[in-house]
């Protein structure tokens, strides 16, 4: 089995296996943050099967007052041509450190919608979030891009 195939089947089994007992879960040695960072060049190519809502889903629960926290995981070049408004900026490869996570909400039920450019690598951040409590991470079908061609607000956009 391929590095790719085991690091997928493991995420996907972490990320599904949450329950009542696991809420509670340990987050991940330094050890298994760096294997997760080693084999994210090897993951890009996944498409996002679960966990994944469209931005209207997101832009309704803002509007009746729910929560959402907007986390941003592409790279800083790409954040140089737009943000959603109001977005936690943290590229996906520094989601994997104690800086990383150290900059996402307290408390474990709060909605965090993640994207990316496309939804690839927002996918890809669901199982670490999770295994780190976050039950309410889900990834924003579409990306920044289907955001963005929405209509709905973003910060700094540029062609």
């Amino acid at each position: 089995m391929s590095i790719c195939r085991t690091i997928v089947t493991a995420c996907c089994a972490t990320a599904l296996s949450i329950g009542a007992a696991e809420a509670e879960m340990t987050p991940p040695t330094k050890e298994e943050l760096a294997a997760w960072s080693a084999a994210y060049g090897a993951l890009e190519a996944m498409t996002p099967k679960w966990g994944v809502e469209s931005g209207d889903v997101f832009r309704a629960m803002s509007g009746a007052g729910v929560p959402v926290v907007y986390l941003d995981v592409r790279t800083e070049a790409e954040w140089e041509k737009g943000i959603i408004e109001g977005a936690v900026r943290i590229t996906l490869t520094d989601l994997a450190t104690e800086a990383g996570m150290a900059q996402l909400p307290d408390s474990k039920t709060t909605v965090i919608a993640v994207y990316c450019k496309s939804g690839h690598r927002s996918a890809l951040a669901i199982p670490l979030l999770q295994r780190y409590g976050y039950v309410n991470a889900v990834s924003i079908s579409g990306g920044y891009s289907g955001w963005a061609a929405a209509g709905y607000p973003v910060e700094n956009a540029r062609d």
